[in-house]
């Protein structure tokens, strides 16, 4: 079995188009570390998957049908943490981060968002993994300490 997103020896995923999703703009391409308990869940999911892809039941006719997965999620959110949606874990997400002082272009860079800083930001490759890796560690520590 082979999920060529998903890379667990070195805890990564990337977040890329593939044969069966695309993504909505180009700041949404990114590779993310695995720590803590989305490791655990990435093991589980792949675990217990068709081998082919990590949930089926959102892939009809080749394409990935991200809109009920999202659906799913979002009644799953409202109905068992009191209404909060998606975006909610978004915002709370990028909350985190500051927090921990994560600097503002890596956040743009871990969620995936437009940076607006200044025409600077936008140049070079940004960070490495092994930043957002020590940034959402510390997120993950603050966490249960």
């Amino acid at each position: 079995m082979e999920f060529t997103d998903i890379d667990l020896e070195q805890d990564l995923i990337h977040i890329r188009p593939n044969s069966i999703r695309r993504l909505i703009t180009k700041n949404s391409i990114r590779a993310l570390p695995l720590v803590g308990y989305a490791k655990v869940a990435m093991a589980e999911v792949i675990k217990h998957s068709d081998g082919k892809y990590l949930y089926p039941r959102y892939v009809k006719d080749g394409q990935c049908k991200a809109d009920h997965a999202s659906a799913a999620l979002g009644k799953w959110l409202k109905k068992d943490f009191d209404g909060l949606t998606a975006h909610c874990l978004r915002h709370t997400f990028r909350d985190r981060l500051r927090a921990v002082d994560c600097p503002m272009e890596l956040i743009d860079q871990i969620g995936g968002w437009s940076s607006v800083q200044s025409i600077g930001s936008r140049y070079g490759k940004g960070y490495d993994t092994a930043s957002a890796r020590d940034y959402i560690i510390k997120i993950s520590k603050r966490l249960f300490t």
